[in-house]
Parts: C-alpha cells; structure tokens; sequence
C-alpha cells in the first residue's frame, strides 16, 4: 500500500486501496468500428490529437474477486478512442476514453480520483454466452444505452494469440482529470497516463455489432447527453471484434500525469 496515496473522505487516513491490484480473472468483449474523423475528434478534450484511424472501441469487461472490493466483482463498458498526445518528448499513442459505466462505486471512485477516467454508473447485464457468440448490455435506471453483440467467434491461432499477448503485456490508456469551479479556469485541467497488464488464456475474433440507443434526459439523467454525442457518431464500417479470457494487474504505481515539464515551467 502506498501510505501517501489518500481519497476522499481523507481526513480518515491513507486509502486501502493496493499499489496495484491483481485480478484472478478478466473477461473482455470488444466492438470496433470506424468513424469519420471530425466525429472521432469531438470525443477528445484539447490535450490530445486524434490517432492515424478514427477507430471507436465499446468493450465490456468483467473483473472478478477484486481485492479493494473485498473480493467482489465488478463490470465495466469503455468507449474509447485512438488518440496521441505530443508533450516535450516523444509522441505517445494510446486509447482515450471519453465515458465508461461501472457496476460498483468503488471502481468508480478510484478511476476518477487518481487515473482521470470518466466514470458513470451503470446497470449491467450479465455477459450472455451461446455458443460462437457473446452479448451484453448497459442501462441507467432501467433505460438501455447500449447493447453490443460478437457472433461467428473463431479461436485465435498460436501465432495471433502471442502477437495478442505481446501487445497486451502492457496496455497505456490516456485519462483526463478535471475538476471544475465557478470560475473561468477550472481547478484541475491535466492529461494522464495509466497501465494495465493483460495475459489471455483464450482470444477469439468476431463480428462485432452494436445498437446506440437515445434516452431522454428524464429517464437516463446522467448519461443523456453522452448518448446524443454516441449516438450521432457515423457508424462506416465495422472491424473484428475480439473476446479474451485470462487475469489482469491494474498498475496504479504506474499512473504518471504528462504535462508535468510543462507545469513546472510556468
């Protein structure tokens, strides 16, 4: 445990949530599809650019016995999309997402206060799987925003499955921590960067479908206006989907925010 590492409420002391935490078991369902560029632009705050495709990833995943949850599970749905941040040196390429929904508020306290994800809560269907195919949902308050669908799954070859692993031995994704105020600039304005650390005992590839829905502002109060954006976002073609199984570390040590040079320079 990281003894100076503290979330609200912090007058209680040092969080209990670990340096890094190891999950026996992960299972991710992911959903691609190209977008136009102008739209795939909107989805990022100033910080970064977009990346060489405007490429929309919608992953479900599910993390069982999660130790600062006291062994729980929990369940996330991630909207991101390729970006590149270009600070003092060398560019860095990575997924940025916009808006995720977790099951559990404890994964969304952490995410937010240290990592500078955009987490919302979320009512998740349980990952149905028949035969080839997997299927998930996400609602707020009873409203669906989303349901995504892979069918036709195919087993990864040897040779893809440990290109997969190559890449996902260590997993950078972009955060943005902003905290508002009443006046013009806000509080906190900065990018981050974290890691995750996948290793998959099974991969599938599939084609991947998704259904955007549009609640109104009464039924889904929260994520409204996030579904209007997602909503309006040209679907051109879809690319295959990917489903793994396998364990995860979610590195906290590692989170390091990125214009550090440029704020002590001021």
């Amino acid at each position: 445990m990281n003894p100076t590492r503290f979330y609200m409420p912090a007058v209680f002391g040092p969080s209990n949530i670990p340096d890094e935490s190891h999950i026996p078991h992960a299972e991710v369902v992911s959903i691609v599809f190209e977008t136009t560029r102008d739209a795939a632009a909107k989805l990022l705050p100033r910080h970064f650019e977009l990346g060489d495709l405007p490429l929309i990833t919608v992953s479900r995943i599910e993390y069982q016995e999660v130790d600062y949850l006291g062994g729980r599970s929990y369940s996330e749905v991630v909207v991101s999309v390729r970006a590149v941040y270009r600070g003092m040196g060398e560019p860095i390429a990575a997924g940025f997402a916009p808006v995720m929904w977790v099951s559990e508020v404890g994964a969304l306290i952490s995410g937010r206060e240290l990592m500078g994800f955009a987490k919302l809560p979320g009512e998740m269907e349980a990952i149905q799987r028949e035969g080839d195919s997997r299927r998930f949902g996400c609602s707020e308050y009873g409203a669906l925003l989303l349901q995504g669908e892979v069918r036709g799954m195919r087993p990864l070859v040897d040779e893809t499955l440990a290109r997969v692993q190559r890449n996902a031995s260590e997993v950078n994704t972009f955060g943005w921590k902003y905290i508002p105020n009443n006046e013009a600039v806000p509080d906190v304005d900065y990018p981050t960067l974290n890691v995750m650390r996948w290793n998959y005992d099974k991969a599938w590839t599939g084609e991947g479908r998704l259904q955007i829905f549009k609640p109104d502002q009464r039924t889904a109060p929260l994520s409204a206006r996030v579904m209007a954006a997602l909503d309006a976002l040209p679907i051109k073609q879809y690319r295959p989907a990917f489903v793994g199984e396998g364990s995860a570390v979610i590195d906290r040590m590692a989170t390091r925010r990125l214009d550090v040079q440029s704020r002590d320079n001021k």
